[in-house]
């Protein structure tokens, strides 16, 4: 018997403890000078291009502390594939809280699907950039996923 031939799966993730703590195991603290970072990659092997769809899951807890209450900051989301970006989300949050704690965490959810993927190996990534932080000290990227599913049709 031969194997089951149907979607697979390819996945990365991370869990951190303390979204607030800069020394937590795997949190990524975004730079403030604009530059980006990788947060997940997966690789992805393509025998037939034109017979593949990759659908793409990602998710990404983001945790600010800020200076003041309410603030708002930005951060895009991009997903690589092979260096090139297929896909970007910029999200805008305005954030008021009411208990004073200048904290706040987001769990954005990016779903794609890859209709084109090269023939050969495929990195996708997962790549969080900080646009603009008035009034915030540290954006920090915590728990994390991206998860591939390939179908062949």
């Amino acid at each position: 018997m031969g194997l089951k031939k149907g979607p697979f799966v390819v996945a990365q993730t991370f869990s951190v403890l303390d979204p607030y703590d800069p020394a937590s195991e795997n949190i990524i603290v975004l730079p403030d000078d604009g530059d980006f970072e990788i947060v997940a990659t997966v690789d992805v092997c393509v025998k037939q291009p034109q017979k593949t769809q990759v659908s793409l899951d990602s998710m990404a807890q983001i945790a600010i502390l800020a200076f003041e209450n309410p603030v708002t900051f930005e951060v895009r989301y991009e997903i690589m594939r092979n260096g090139t970006i297929i896909a970007t989300i910029n999200d805008e949050m305005d954030y008021d809280n009411s208990n004073n704690t200048e904290r706040h965490t987001n769990f954005p959810n990016f779903p794609i699907l890859d209709d084109n993927p090269s023939i050969g190996i495929n990195t996708y990534e997962l790549k969080v950039t900080r646009v603009s932080t008035f009034s915030v000290e540290d954006i920090f990227v915590a728990s994390r996923s991206l998860k591939a599913t390939v179908f062949t049709l």
